[in-house]
């Protein structure tokens, strides 16, 4: 079978089922410790892949790349907590693994549309209805 004409195409699909369950694998340590900083580079080593191969592969099997995947687990994460938790925005972007205040807020009205504040104050007004 590999020595036959299809041979070559058979090994590349294996390799790519292998590579498939390397990706999956990698998604979900990312979503099990998301609040850690880590990188690409360790993921693609991790995986055996290069990092331009492996960032390919992960955006391509999740829609998203691997840092972007990061920070929407974080500022989800973040958002619940001070929904239904009550943590200040402090609290909350300390807890899910934010270096910089001004970045996570950035970064979360980027993703939500609204500062933090203004956010949970919006959505509480919404679920008080």
């Amino acid at each position: 079978m590999l020595c036959g004409s299809c041979g070559k195409q058979f090994l590349q699909s294996m390799i790519q089922i292998s590579q498939a369950d390397e990706i999956y694998a990698a998604n979900s340590w990312i979503k099990e410790n998301f609040r850690h900083p880590f990188t690409v580079s360790e993921l693609a080593e991790q995986s055996n892949m290069s990092v331009s191969m492996f960032h390919q592969k992960f955006k391509s099997a999740v829609g998203m790349g691997p840092m972007q995947c990061q920070k929407r687990l974080r500022l989800t994460e973040a958002r619940r907590l001070m929904l239904d938790e009550s943590k200040n925005v402090t609290e909350a972007f300390i807890e899910v693994g934010y270096e910089s205040l001004s970045q996570f807020i950035r970064d979360y009205r980027k993703m939500f549309g609204a500062a933090p504040k203004e956010d949970i104050l919006t959505l509480q007004k919404h679920l008080k209805k």
